[in-house]
């Protein structure tokens, strides 16, 4: 039961930050904000230590989630810091874009001992290109400008939509209830980062209060779907 009341923990938190940032935002919504986020990461680890045969995965599924939690933060300090915002920027990337290089192998391998054959490892690599080109052609008529931020975007765009492409396929091959939570999640992260994009990169009337609450909504949603993940993988035989 403590993963549970992690979770719904961590709901509070959220609708809490949501509250806090209805009119803007304020102090209170990054400290509710952090706690949301750290409660992904307890739910995280909680999973590891009630799911022993899950050590491998849960572990590297933790790590990511633990750079999702910085990545929450140094975003956040673009706000606070708008002299260093780029560099905030960047380092919100990069975070994140570390984190979804250990949750893509993590699934990729354990899909890999429930019957997912590495010879299917093009087809994630061809959903990323495609999505990543698709975000990048549509820069101009969705009004957005990602200007010196175009290369981190495309690779970034890559390594998300590669995450997403790896979980559906791995719940596609499996059918395991483990990749099928994943899939969801990569998928709700997909379309949180096609959210936050105009968000940061478009006009401002993109940067309001419904675009920022689905953004983080489904952000959430991903991120203890994947730390749930973990509780729900069975021994491997």
């Amino acid at each position: 039961m403590t993963i549970y009341l992690t979770m719904a923990l961590g709901v509070v938190a959220f609708i809490l930050f949501v509250v806090r940032c209805k009119n803007g935002r304020s102090v209170q919504g990054v400290f509710t904000k952090n706690a949301t986020s750290l409660f992904f990461v307890g739910t995280a680890g909680i999973a590891v230590l009630k799911n022993p045969s899950a050590y491998e995965y849960g572990v590297m599924i933790l790590l990511g989630l633990v750079l999702g939690m910085l990545g929450d933060i140094y975003l956040d300090q673009k706000w606070v810091y708008p002299d260093d915002s780029d560099k905030y920027l960047y380092a919100g990337f990069a975070s994140f874009g570390i984190g979804h290089l250990f949750y893509i192998p993590a699934i990729y391998y354990c899909a890999h001992q429930f019957g997912l054959s590495y010879s299917f490892v093009w087809i994630p690599i061809v959903f990323a290109a495609v999505v990543c080109g698709f975000v990048l052609l549509t820069e101009k008529p969705t009004k957005q400008n990602f200007g010196k931020f175009r290369v981190i975007v495309a690779v970034y765009g890559m390594v998300v939509a590669g995450m997403a492409g790896t979980s559906i396929l791995a719940a596609i091959v499996t059918k395991q209830p483990t990749f099928i939570v994943c899939a969801v999640g990569g998928v709700m992260f997909l379309i949180s980062d096609l959210i936050l994009s105009p968000m940061y990169f478009g006009p401002k009337e993109k940067n309001n209060f419904p675009n920022f609450f689905v953004n983080h909504l489904t952000y959430y949603i991903a991120q203890f779907l994947l730390a749930y993940s973990i509780y729900i993988l069975p021994a491997q035989g």
